[in-house]
């Protein structure tokens, strides 16, 4: 059976984040990823996980998002920046049980090289996957859709893949996210099917809207069959807005994968 994990930055955000994790588990979730949870000691998120019965799937390195950053990957002159984060990332990941490092590659500003961009990007990931290597980690890339990040470094599967085959090393994998790639390129299927061999996780969410199954024009009993069909051995995130203000209130998609509201 497939099996799913909600991020916790967009599901269970009704409640304060270190209550997210129980309500997660409550319902049937057995992984959880988070974009930063840095705010929060690694030891303390080790001890709520293992508590909760819970695997951390994947967290990001860090940003300022808040600043409008979208990761600094690509972006030539923080080199310097981008390795710091990385070894912050690192250290984070080995205390929490060693999840994917999600490594965003940033929006480029108008007149930036994308030939330079490229080369930084290529240079910064072969860093980071030669230091996740060491400690047993996989560091993941994410083409992002134009429609939600028009200025983001990239936007389609086969640019993430090219990056991949460049760098050269096993730990580089794919995320494929059904929003994104529905948004930029469609045909969910067999866009999957060519990247398949590349892909180290999958994250689910509707379109338009970035809803959870259901809510948009995808036909998510068929492309859910599809991954299982492939023998998908890894999680499947939830990175999607639930509909309603309770996250348990929009599970109904989930509950033939033994996730649901829980029973008072």
């Amino acid at each position: 059976m497939l099996r799913f994990n909600p991020n916790l930055r967009w599901l269970y955000a009704e409640l304060p984040m270190l209550d997210r994790y129980a309500a997660a588990a409550r319902a049937g979730f057995r992984g959880v990823e988070v974009a930063f949870p840095y705010e929060h000691s690694a030891r303390d998120i080790a001890t709520i996980l293992d508590d909760n019965g819970l695997t951390l799937v994947q967290i990001l390195t860090p940003c300022n998002w808040d600043a409008g950053e979208r990761g600094i990957a690509a972006l030539p002159g923080r080199e310097k920046d981008f390795r710091a984060s990385v070894q912050v990332a690192i250290e984070y990941a080995v205390q929490v049980g060693k999840p994917l490092v999600h490594a965003m590659a940033g929006n480029l500003e108008s007149g930036m090289s994308r030939e330079l961009c490229r080369d930084t990007f290529l240079a910064n990931i072969d860093y980071a996957a030669g230091i996740a290597a060491r400690e047993g980690l996989t560091i993941i890339l994410e083409p992002c859709c134009s429609d939600r990040f028009p200025d983001y470094f990239y936007h389609r599967l086969d640019e993430g893949v090219d990056i991949i085959r460049t760098v050269g090393r096993a730990n580089v994998k794919l995320c494929y996210d059904t929003y994104h790639v529905q948004s930029e390129e469609g045909s969910l299927v067999s866009r999957l099917r060519a990247v398949y061999d590349h892909v180290g996780h999958i994250q689910v969410g509707d379109v338009p809207g970035r809803g959870e199954p259901g809510t948009g024009e995808i036909r998510f009993p068929f492309i859910l069959d599809e991954i299982e069909k492939l023998g998908w051995p890894g999680w499947i995130g939830c990175e999607y807005t639930p509909s309603t203000p309770d996250t348990n209130d929009a599970l109904s998609w989930a509950q033939s994968y033994g996730i649901a509201r829980p029973a008072k």
